[in-house]
């Protein structure tokens, strides 16, 4: 290698030198952000907010216990499908409920479910995941409807007719 070689070489690399630290002071005097580095800050905080509710899983409350409503409000409206009958017949572990315009309504379990029917026709349910349902008739004007559910757990409540 000459000397003349060396001479530029090192003058390419001072000149190169004083390029990059030139680049370095502007970047450094400069006080704002660049739209980049603001698209990534709130590409991060996104993601990281994203993250928050699985923080709350372990202290949220279990979802309440919908059979006891349900079963609750099926008592309430056999109560009052009762009070508008005519008369009343427990045969089978089914409730015939007949109305004054003729109709016979028929409570029975079918499957996991008690089902209401109008003269034999329709499937309307009225409770859900039930395991078993007990009618007792105690007179003409008393009886007991119980319903045990899938999770083994009783309802019991018990009907009187005025007449």
């Amino acid at each position: 290698m000459s000397m003349k070689s060396v001479l530029v070489l090192r003058d390419l690399t001072k000149k190169s030198t004083k390029h990059v630290q030139a680049i370095i002071k502007y970047a450094d005097s400069q006080k704002g952000y660049s739209l980049m580095e603001a698209f990534i800050a709130l590409t991060v905080l996104l993601m990281l907010s994203s993250l928050i509710p699985l923080l709350f899983i372990p202290i949220q409350k279990p979802p309440p216990i919908t059979q006891l409503e349900e079963t609750s409000l099926f008592f309430s409206m056999l109560g009052k499908e009762i009070r508008e009958g005519k008369s009343i017949e427990v045969n089978n572990n089914s409730l015939s409920v007949t109305l004054s315009n003729g109709n016979v309504l028929n409570f029975s379990r079918y499957h996991s479910l008690i089902r209401k029917q109008v003269n034999g026709f329709g499937h309307e349910v009225w409770v859900q995941n039930i395991s078993e349902m007990v009618l007792k008739k105690h007179s003409d004007a008393l009886f007991a409807v119980k319903l045990i559910d899938t999770q083994g757990k009783e309802y019991e409540r018990y009907f009187r007719r005025i007449e």
